[in-house]
């Protein structure tokens, strides 16, 4: 299994999603979601700040700082290096300002 497969977080709550299912014999079959988390892990690297995620203190961008601040060049080449931390080929990272759009080309290897 690829590191772009692995447990499925509700994007609302953060919680693991979780799918209860028995079979005939009244066993549980399934009940962790598994499927495909690059999105996810980039939404929790860009919203994570240093030091919050304890295995990996020096993973995090904090986005939400990006709110105060104008510049592109610097927070493009944070996200680029926290994706690249975390084994993503990154082929492109665009910050619009005028839109406040993030646009991401990134993937595990």
């Amino acid at each position: 299994m690829g590191k772009n497969i692995g447990l499925l977080l509700d994007p609302e709550t953060g919680d693991l999603q979780l799918s209860f299912q028995k079979n005939s014999t009244g066993r549980y079959t399934e009940g962790l979601e598994v499927g495909y988390i690059t999105y996810q892990n980039q939404a929790l690297i860009l919203q994570a700040f240093k030091g919050e995620l304890k295995e990996y203190p020096s993973l995090g961008t904090g986005i939400t700082d990006i709110i105060a601040d104008h510049e592109t060049v610097g927070w493009k080449r944070e996200v680029l290096l926290q994706l690249e931390a975390d084994d993503m080929i990154v082929r492109d990272v665009d910050i619009d300002f005028k839109t406040k759009k993030l646009t991401i080309d990134a993937e595990y290897n």
